[in-house]
Formats: structure tokens, C-alpha cells, sequence
């Protein structure tokens, strides 16, 4: 949809999600509908209750920003948004996070599935290779797990000048952002590299994480819905890699797995 919105979810109760999005009135209102329709339609679920308000104009940076609130992520941690300063939990790691517009605001689930993994299979003193940064929120917790030195990339310039802006803002060194991709990278970088992306850009991108990954280097794949795993299944076994384990919230699937070969 090329209209320019934003939205937020508002409410959850039953498996079901209610997602409120704005539109400046300009907006060709009949046509959204008609594409969100075809959408669902596409992948096969039930058509959404869709129903339309005019609301008051106001500064809807700062509307956004009442919804969130500063919340624990995994085992570990504690994200706090920029302009707030709350008491930090003895026992988390406090992440300061202003996502702007970027992605990784850590309420996601594939965030939080890959967030998980990371507390779970990232070991001292590894090279991290983070490949859609967005935020920069999974590149600033490798870090504070004691990754040795992380590299985040992102295509998008935006991202990677708010994730550069959340890595200074949480003081940590030894945390490098680039804009580009994969190409940029030498082979055999990465101990373990994250991937939260989409299936279809997973399996579009591993000849690249094969390249990059280290003998026997863990890769965390998330943002795959469970109706997706087998594109990704046959990937693995395509260029050799074996599945340690798997994590799901909802719809949503995040797998580590380890590469064999050189």
C-alpha cells in the first residue's frame, strides 16, 4: 500500500489482534480496504472487521509514544524507551531504545524469539553478525551478552542511523553499523549471525550466510510463520545445516542451526 499511515495494536484477547491505523484524509480509503482485503484473501485467512472514525489531528509523535512503556524481553532484559527513565530490575540488563522509524521496538514476537535464542546459544567472545538491524535493539544485546564485537547492517539508511543513534545511546563500543548487506562482508566472519527478516529473504540470502558463517557457526533465522518452514527446511538441507532447536510465539518461528563444512 503506497499511502503513508501509521498504526499501532491496541488490544489482544482470544488469538485475535486489533490493529489501528492512521491515514491523512487524502487517503483513497476504499482502495487500502480493498488491498488488505486481497491480502488476507491471499494467504488464505478470514476477511478482517474493518471499520473507519476521523479522529482530531494532533502530535502523533508523542500519541505514539503513550503507548510504549518500558518492559522486561527474554531472561535478561529490560527495554526502556529513550524519554523514559525508570528503575532498572536488579536482576535485567537495561536496553535504551528510540526506534524512530525503524523496526525492533522488542514487543514483536520475532524480536523476542530472537532475543531468547541469543541468551541461549550466543557464547563470550564471539564474533555477531546482526543482518536487518532496524533498531539496533538485537545488535546492543549481543553486545551486553559479551559478544567480543558485533557488525549490524540494514539496507534501509534510516534504520542504520537509528541504530548508530541506540548503540551510542547505550554507550556501547566495540558495536559497528554499516549500510548495506551480505556482499559486504568477508567469508568466515561471524561465530553467529541473526537473521529477523522474512522467509522469502531468508532463503533468498543463504548462499551469503554460508559464506559468511564460520565452520560450524550458528545461525538464528526468525519473522517465519509456521506455514513457512518447509521453504526453509529444504534450504537447510540444501547448503548443509542442522537444526538445533526451535522457538514459537503465536504464529510466528525462529530456528537456530548450526553450519557444517567449510
Amino acid at each position: 500500500m503506497a499511502s503513508r499511515a501509521f498504526g499501532r495494536v491496541t488490544h489482544r484477547n482470544r488469538g485475535l489482534t486489533r490493529l489501528v491505523l492512521y491515514f491523512g484524509l487524502r487517503c483513497h480509503l476504499e482502495r487500502i480496504e480493498d488491498e488488505v482485503r486481497t491480502l488476507f484473501n491471499r494467504s488464505g485467512r478470514r476477511n478482517p472487521a474493518i471499520s473507519r472514525t476521523v479522529v482530531e489531528e494532533c502530535d502523533w509523535t508523542e500519541e505514539w509514544k503513550k503507548s510504549y512503556k518500558s518492559f522486561t524481553i527474554g531472561a535478561d532484559f529490560f527495554v526502556i524507551p529513550s524519554w523514559e527513565n525508570p528503575a532498572v530490575p536488579d536482576d535485567r540488563l537495561a536496553i535504551r531504545i528510540d526506534p524512530g522509524q525503524a523496526f525492533g521496538t522488542g514487543t514483536h514476537e520475532t524480536t523476542q524469539l530472537t532475543i531468547e535464542a541469543l541468551e541461549r546459544w550466543l557464547e563470550p567472545d564471539q564474533v555477531v553478525l546482526d543482518v536487518g538491524t532496524g533498531s539496533g535493539i538485537l545488535a546492543i544485546a549481543s553486545r551486553l551478552l559479551g559478544a567480543k564485537q558485533v557488525f549490524a547492517c540494514d539496507i534501509d539508511p534510516v534504520a542504520v542511523q537509528v541504530a548508530r543513534a541506540n548503540i551510542q545511546r547505550n554507550s556501547e563500543d566495540n558495536v559497528w553499523t554499516f549500510c548495506g548487506s551480505l556482499d559486504a562482508v568477508a567469508s568466515g566472519t561471524a561465530h553467529l549471525l541473526m537473521g529477523n527478516l522474512t522467509a522469502d529473504l531468508i532463503v533468498a540470502l543463504f548462499p551469503e550466510f554460508l559464506r559468511v558463517l564460520r565452520p560450524h557457526g550458528v545461525a538464528i533465522f526468525s519473522g517465519i510463520l509456521h506455514d513457512q518452514i518447509e521453504d526453509i527446511t529444504e534450504c537447510l538441507k540444501r547448503f548443509h545445516f542442522s537444526v538445533y532447536g526451535e522457538l514459537t510465539r503465536g504464529e510466528w518461528l525462529a530456528m537456530v542451526c548450526e553450519k557444517h563444512g567449510p
